[in-house]
C-alpha cells in the first residue's frame, strides 16, 4: 500500500453521496435516533441544539467526504484514525458514569430502598450501553476491531496510536466528554451520553458504504478483506447505536426516579451544543491536513 497521496480518478456514487448528501444523512440519522426519547421537552432541546449546530454537522460530513476522496498520505491517515478514535472511544467513561449511579444506590440501600433500586437500574441500563464495546457477550472487543481497521489503513503498523498523531481538538473533545461523565453532575453525564449515542448511530450508518467503497477502490482490498477490516463500522450499524440510545433514555428515567434530580433544559442544551461543536472542531482540524 503506497504512502503517497493518490486522488481518485472519479468519485463513486458512495463517496459522492458522502460529500454531497452526508450532511443530510447525518441529520436524518440523528433525528431518527433522538425520536426515541420520551421526555418531550428534552427531545425538543436536543433537536433544537442539532439544528443550531448545522455548521458543525457540515464540517463533519465534509471531513469524511474529503478524506475518502483520495488515499491520503500515511501521516494523514495515522492522524485521522488516532484522532477519530478519541471521539468514539468512550466505554470507560460510560462505565464510570454507571459506577457513580450505583454508588448513589449503595448510599440509599439502608434508608430508601425504592430509590436505591431505581439508581441501580439506572446504572444497569448504563452498563448495557457498554456491553458490546467490552465484549461482555464473548464477542470481539470493539477496540480490537478498531485496531485492525486503523492498522490496515495506516501503514500496517500501530504507530497511529502514538500521541503525536492526536490532534489538539481531539484531546479537548475526549477531556470534555470524560469530565462531563466523571466529574460534572451525573445529569450532565447523561446528557452527554444521549447526544453521543444518537450521533454515532448517524455517523456510522452514513459512512458505512463510503468506507467500503474507499477500502476496495482506493486502498485495493478485496471485498472479503474490506468487510473484515471494516467490521468495527459494521458492528455499530443496523440499530446497535439506536439501542444504546434507548438504554440511555431508560437510564435517564430510572435516575430521575431514584435521585430526585430534575432535567435542566438550559444545561442540557449547552451540553448538546458543546458536543456538536467539539466534534465538528476535530473533523475540521482533520480536514485541514488532507491533500
Amino acid at each position: 500500500m503506497s504512502s503517497a497521496a493518490k486522488p481518485a480518478p472519479a468519485l463513486s456514487g458512495a463517496v459522492s453521496d458522502m460529500r454531497t448528501h452526508g450532511e443530510a444523512s447525518l441529520f436524518l440519522g440523528m433525528q431518527d435516533a433522538y425520536s426515541q426519547l420520551d421526555h418531550l421537552p428534552l427531545r425538543r432541546v436536543l433537536l433544537e441544539s442539532l439544528m443550531a449546530e448545522q455548521e458543525s454537522v457540515q464540517a463533519i460530513a465534509h471531513s469524511f467526504g474529503a478524506f475518502l476522496a483520495a488515499v491520503q498520505p500515511l501521516d494523514v491517515r495515522r492522524r485521522f484514525f488516532c484522532s477519530w478514535q478519541k471521539t468514539n472511544n468512550s466505554a470507560m467513561s460510560v462505565e464510570g458514569l454507571a459506577n457513580r449511579m450505583t454508588a448513589e444506590g449503595e448510599a440509599r440501600v439502608a434508608s430508601v430502598r425504592d430509590a436505591a433500586l431505581a439508581l441501580f437500574r439506572a446504572g444497569g441500563r448504563m452498563n448495557r450501553v457498554a456491553d458490546e464495546d467490552l465484549g461482555v457477550g464473548g464477542q470481539a472487543l470493539h477496540f480490537e476491531l478498531y485496531y485492525r481497521m486503523a492498522t490496515e489503513f495506516a501503514g500496517q503498523d500501530d504507530l497511529w496510536q502514538s500521541r503525536q498523531y492526536c490532534l489538539p481538538a481531539a484531546v479537548e473533545f475526549k477531556n470534555w466528554l470524560d469530565a462531563s461523565r466523571l466529574r460534572s453532575p451525573v445529569m450532565t453525564g447523561i446528557y452527554s451520553l444521549l447526544v453521543h449515542e444518537g450521533y454515532t448511530h448517524a455517523e456510522l450508518e452514513t459512512i458505512h458504504d463510503p468506507f467500503h467503497h474507499w477500502a476496495a477502490s482506493q486502498m485495493g482490498l478485496a471485498d472479503r478483506d474490506a468487510r473484515r477490516t471494516l467490521a468495527w463500522i459494521t458492528v455499530h450499524c443496523g440499530g446497535t447505536e439506536k439501542n444504546h440510545f434507548a438504554h440511555s433514555c431508560a437510564s435517564l428515567a430510572h435516575y430521575l426516579e431514584g435521585s430526585g434530580a430534575e432535567v435542566d433544559l438550559d444545561a442540557a442544551g449547552e451540553t448538546f451544543r458543546n458536543y456538536f461543536r467539539l466534534k465538528g472542531a476535530v473533523m475540521a482540524q482533520l480536514t485541514a491536513t488532507y491533500i
